[in-house]
């Protein structure tokens, strides 16, 4: 047997097995709109692959014609280095600056500045997923929801009443429908119409944790997906959802903690697109806790929802993973590494034609924003090194995208 016929026999069998984790995309209605088929993410036939970050701030910096500049910087940064994707907000509510100060009364103000991200991330090959409220009464959130039923006489005694009283979710509703139809008065899109928008988000790491057996949240999300669904068929749709499982498998969470969700069946419900996790080992284990530990927790959290995402049948996005400043022993260096292996495990995954689609760092900020910053913020260009981490995921994750393609041809 001669040589050349070997490395033929061996380039047939290599491509064989890669062909068997790469299959053919199917075709899709509306190609300019990122969607699902069966556990991948695909784009205009192919598919598409995730590296992007957090910045909840745009729509608030946009609004203000003085600072509108570190958004189209960001945006220009980010796509420098291959990102695609980022994540942010599309509410503030109540406080300072809100976009909407009361049930159904927006700041118009605040509104053009979202329309600004979604022109500027467009000009920038940048995909948003945009997020609808919050759990946290950071900005609003749930709470705020709540008291304005409260002002208005209903007798709620809990942020969770957020989930059932009718005059919350009506309020919610509302919002759903006034931000979905919103024409964008840069682009003279309506959003539900512009395929710059990614996804929509129902609610940033909902929970309820008054009721531990799932029954509230579950109900919420069958509702609210259901409504979103009827107004916009063209995007995708996921929950926010941090990873916890319920009872059935709560020994996988940090501490055996529940929280009133289950990555499972909730992820079940007609109209969720994709899951989703985050991961902050340092936050939900114990004290003390080594940041070996920490990272080998973190790749056991990531491989278990895999698993379970190969089984609903739907891709995985790691919509939010950091490493803190705050953790001991912290430098630069340890960031770097903690990010290679989060992104190393993306990869992989997706080399072998797994679930897990791409992941979204948290946070990423403008440079002299430290006033909006925590102990995970990463400023691009300040940190070199950072940087390349970042830029060779997008790059292994371009030349897998050109590898597979070739395949189909």
């Amino acid at each position: 047997m001669n040589n050349s016929f070997i490395s033929i026999l061996i380039a047939i069998i290599l491509t064989l097995f890669l062909d068997k984790f790469h299959k053919p995309i199917k075709a899709f209605s509306n190609p300019s709109y990122v969607y699902t088929d069966g556990t991948h993410f695909a784009l205009e036939g192919k598919p598409f692959y995730l590296n992007g970050f957090n910045a909840y701030w745009l729509m608030y910096m946009a609004s203000d014609p003085s600072t509108r500049n570190k958004v189209t910087t960001t945006f220009q940064q980010a796509s420098k280095y291959g990102m695609n994707v980022a994540r942010t907000w599309a509410f503030t509510d109540g406080g300072s600056r809100p976009l909407q100060s009361s049930p159904g009364v927006y700041n118009e103000q605040m509104f053009e500045g979202l329309d600004f991200v979604i022109s500027e991330a467009q000009k920038y090959g940048i995909r948003l997923i945009l997020g609808l409220v919050n759990n946290w009464d950071i900005l609003g959130g749930k709470k705020q929801y709540v008291e304005w039923a409260q002002e208005r006489g209903q007798q709620l005694t809990s942020e969770d009443d957020f989930f059932t009283n009718p005059m919350v979710k009506g309020f919610y509703k509302n919002h759903v429908k006034v931000v979905l139809t919103r024409v964008n008065t840069i682009t003279k899109v309506a959003y539900k119409d512009d395929p710059t928008i990614l996804a929509w988000e129902l609610m940033n790491e909902a929970r309820c944790p008054s009721d531990l057996s799932g029954k509230t949240i579950q109900n919420w999300i069958t509702e609210m997906a259901a409504y979103l669904k009827s107004i916009d068929k063209n995007h995708l749709l996921e929950i926010g959802l941090e990873g916890f499982y319920g009872d059935n498998k709560k020994q996988y969470n940090p501490n055996y903690l529940e929280l009133g969700t289950n990555f499972i069946s909730n992820n079940q419900i007609w109209g969720i697109d994709f899951t989703t996790i985050h991961i902050y080992p340092d936050q939900w284990l114990q004290p003390g806790t080594s940041p070996e530990d920490q990272d080998k927790w973190a790749s056991q959290w990531i491989q278990a929802h895999i698993d379970d995402s190969k089984l609903l049948k739907k891709p995985l996005l790691i919509a939010e993973f950091g490493k803190s400043s705050s953790t001991p022993g912290y430098n630069v260096t340890m960031r770097d590494n903690y990010f290679g292996k989060i992104y190393g495990t993306i990869f992989n995954c997706a080399k072998y034609g797994g679930p897990c689609g791409g992941g979204l760092f948290w946070q990423l900020l403008a440079q002299e924003m430290d006033s909006f910053g925590d102990s995970y913020a990463v400023v691009l260009q300040v940190s070199p090194s950072t940087d390349r981490v970042m830029a060779l995921q997008s790059l292994r994750l371009s030349k897998l995208l050109d590898y597979t393609n070739r395949l189909k041809l």
